[in-house]
């Protein structure tokens, strides 16, 4: 450890409780104020980790070359704790994990295939499946939207994208609910389900190479075989990231955007009545209350000094993300939602080469649904006192994990 250390002697509040995860946004504000780079240990393991917790160092950490996203730039411990996404399998070869030139190759291929025009031609799909799920949905009672209708939507959503068959979903759920959680009673079965996910990614590669369809996967093998330019491993790594990435990061910003406007009633007013319109919702709960917490793991590659204090060379960093969006030294008012902001720029989907593939299918599941939610119910309320929706414990992604609501035509 260099002699420069800083580590502060504060009273630091705590983290990993429920009461954390429930809202951490006091936490977020204590780094900004007192210890914007702050180490701290993960239960359990010892590895310590340093946050980084505003704006200017998070954007500027993401375009970092010396916060690296190779799981081969950590220490051997951290990687030995199997603590990151994928940690000692294939999964390590995903384009989410790699650092340039690996990771500029593969994403090129990727976003050959992944194209505008190709999430475009997705909207009847999702339509379709929206109004089949609101089909299905009581009136006047209680039903949770998250089992019933979020995590439904996304993960067909992405079975369509990637060619999967629709009775792999439950499957495919249950491993993709497990990758990122921080509960310390199911971090035993994340390695388990990333196993689970790598195989299911290996023998879905084989069945479209047999039977190639009209869908991303089959495009990205053909481009991959024409090209000779992913390796076996990361094509299976890039199938997992997709399923995974794809799957959670949509069916919590649905959650956060009903949350979100349930809790300020005027603007969902607002948005029935035209002032505002459903892709204003959804970026400013991006922003104000999102799904993505943090960065993924990064690694610095040798000794660096982030905001006056010193991160020793291979030790874990995460860039706050949702501390950064509540940094009144970049938004006016950051604790307010307000769908109107002039600003709407945020950092949801990251920032420089790794800024999500997937943002504009995200933001096109969720503004279908919410769209389609106002024009069928007259009124959404929850079912359950505010306090009684529990967040899922999770570093990387914010959402409920149930949300009961009753819709009125």
């Amino acid at each position: 450890m260099p002699d420069n250390i800083v580590v502060p002697d504060l009273a630091v509040p705590e983290m990993f409780t429920p009461e954390f995860f429930q809202n951490p946004y006091p936490f977020y504000a204590w780094l900004r104020d007192n210890a914007p780079v702050h180490p701290i240990t993960i239960p359990g393991v010892n590895i310590r980790v340093w946050l980084v917790s505003r704006y200017d160092d998070v954007r500027a950490g993401f375009a970092d070359p010396r916060l690296s996203s190779d799981y081969r730039s950590a220490l051997p411990e951290f990687r030995a704790a199997r603590l990151a996404f994928g940690a000692g399998t294939v999964g390590e070869r995903t384009m989410v994990n790699l650092d340039p030139p690996d990771h500029t190759r593969i994403r090129g291929l990727a976003a050959a295939t992944f194209t505008a025009a190709r999430i475009a031609q997705w909207e009847a799909t999702i339509r379709a499946t929206v109004d089949e799920l609101l089909d299905a949905l009581p009136v006047g009672e209680p039903v949770d939207v998250m089992a019933r209708l979020a995590a439904p939507l996304s993960i067909r959503a992405i079975c369509a994208v990637l060619g999967a068959e629709p009775n792999d979903e439950d499957d495919l759920r249950r491993w993709a609910d497990l990758v990122f959680t921080a509960d310390p009673t199911e971090l035993a079965k994340v390695p388990e389900a990333i196993d689970c996910l790598l195989g299911y990614a290996d023998k879905l590669i084989a069945r479209k190479r047999n039977r190639p369809g009209d869908d991303l996967l089959s495009a990205l093998i053909t481009a991959s075989d024409d090209s000779n330019e992913l390796s076996s491993d990361e094509l299976v790594g890039t199938a997992m990231g997709l399923m995974v990435a794809g799957y959670q990061s949509t069916i919590q910003l649905i959650g956060d955007t009903l949350l979100a406007l349930l809790d300020h009633p005027d603007q969902l007013s607002a948005l029935r009545e035209g002032k505002h319109t459903a892709a204003d919702a959804i970026e400013e709960t991006l922003r104000y209350d999102g799904p993505q917490v943090s960065s993924l793991w990064r690694f610095a590659t040798e000794d660096m000094t982030i905001a006056g204090t010193a991160i020793p060379a291979h030790e874990a960093v995460l860039l706050l993300v949702a501390s950064a969006h509540r940094d009144e030294r970049q938004y006016p008012n950051p604790e307010s939602f307000d769908p109107g902001r002039a600003d709407k720029r945020h950092l949801a989907f990251g920032y420089g080469i790794h800024r999500c593939l997937g943002a504009a299918l995200a933001r096109l599941e969720s503004r279908v649904l919410l769209e389609s939610l106002l024009a069928r119910y007259s009124r959404l309320e929850l079912a359950v006192p505010r306090v009684e929706v529990r967040y899922k414990p999770s570093l990387v992604v914010r959402g409920p994990g149930e949300l009961p609501l009753v819709l009125h035509h």
